[in-house]
């Protein structure tokens, strides 16, 4: 069985990279929200999760899977925040059959799911939307009903709408018959499942569910790790331990990924003509546009030479200049509402900036851009 174990922050990888026993990552939405003193109902930002994936993203190859309760209930945009994730680096998301606004799984009782066509529905939505991502469909109407045949059913339909693997969630007890024959359905048919045993831990640990499920999320185990030890302790007691500096700043001063460069250039100090290495912008290009080959290039300067090319991710002269006259016009707007509001200049202005922007992302070339390409290459036929 694999294990993806939930990971409440990036790092945690310090510990389980090179565990064999952590096949993969599980971001939860429950401990996100605790870590990030938000309620656990949909409130804390997507963006939330797409900064974390993506920084995960840079630190390990294994897989990550996201917690991404309903979506929603919005197809459209669901499927605009799958897409996100999955560019971000996630590997696949777990998608629940509940009604929007979230209730957590742990209390049943309380939850309202989806009827199984809007369920089917959103599946869809997001696997044809972004094909590659692994799509998981999370269904909780066992917990619910304890109608076995009803959860095989709907199994099914969630696999013919485009689900890769279906999650029976059981949080109600620690009796797990009725999951485990449910399982045992799905099994029959060859179809990867998966388990999140929040409940039922020792039997996972023993082996029961060995046969029955593919993959198991060891969802919350870390943040529950981390907020019993704190509990277990008061400041006095904190005040005793060692405060162990040397592996954080070993861990932290090594931020670039694995495998990845970072380039530094030294020009703080001038040469014996007194000139600046970074005083020319010319000098300070040539850098930049290597800068793909580097996770990260670092420009060491002084009080007495200021970089000429001042805007980060500008690579060549056209870019820069791009990137101020949309600045220039975006400013013009900005006068133009505090001063005076002319329909006709803001409209001039805004046609400005997006020329600009479509000219910095090679959208169009106007006659500017014509000019300094013949100007600057040999252009044959």
């Amino acid at each position: 069985m694999k294990y993806f174990v939930e990971l409440p922050e990036v790092w945690a990888t310090e510990f389980l990279e090179d565990d064999p026993s952590c096949n993969g990552y599980w971001i939860s939405s429950l401990t996100q929200s605790w870590q990030k003193g938000y309620p656990d109902n949909c409130s804390l930002p997507w963006s939330n999760y797409v900064e974390l994936v993506r920084r995960l993203r840079m630190h390990t190859q294994k897989e990550i899977m996201v917690d991404v309760d309903m979506l929603f209930n919005e197809p459209s945009l669901g499927a605009l925040i799958a897409k996100e994730l999955y560019e971000a680096g996630a590997n696949s998301i777990v998608i629940e059959s509940k009604k929007f606004p979230k209730v957590n799984s742990l209390t049943p009782d309380h939850m309202v799911v989806n009827t199984p066509e809007e369920f089917a529905r959103m599946i869809n939505k997001v696997k044809t939307s972004v094909p590659d991502l692994s799509v998981i469909a999370r269904l909780e109407y066992l917990a619910l009903t304890k109608d076995i045949d009803h959860t095989y059913r709907v199994s099914k339909r969630m696999l013919n709408a485009g689900a890769d693997s279906i999650v029976i969630h059981w949080g109600g007890s620690d009796d797990t018959s009725y999951l485990k024959e449910a399982l045992s359905l799905l099994k029959k048919d060859k179809v990867n499942t998966g388990i999140i045993p929040t409940q039922y831990l020792d039997q996972v640990v023993n082996g029961d569910f060995n046969k029955l499920a593919d993959f198991s999320i060891l969802g919350n185990i870390c943040s529950s790790f981390i907020r019993y030890s704190y509990a277990q302790k008061s400041v006095e007691d904190l005040l005793k331990l060692p405060c162990e500096f040397k592996p954080l700043l070993e861990r932290s001063s090594s931020h670039e990924p694995e495998g990845k460069r970072t380039l530094i250039v030294l020009g703080a100090k001038p040469n014996k003509k007194g000139e600046y290495l970074l005083g020319s912008k010319e000098v300070v290009n040539k850098f930049l546009e290597n800068s793909s080959a580097f996770y990260s290039v670092l420009l060491v300067t002084s009080d007495e030479v200021k970089i000429p090319n001042n805007i980060n991710g500008a690579s060549t002269p056209r870019q820069y200049d791009a990137i101020n006259d949309c600045i220039d016009s975006l400013t013009n707007i900005q006068t133009s509402l505090l001063v005076s509001f002319q329909l006709e200049l803001m409209c001039y202005e805004l046609e400005n900036a997006l020329n600009s922007i479509n000219g910095l992302l090679g959208l169009s070339a106007n006659e500017k851009v014509l000019n300094r390409m013949f100007d600057t290459f040999c252009v044959g036929k």
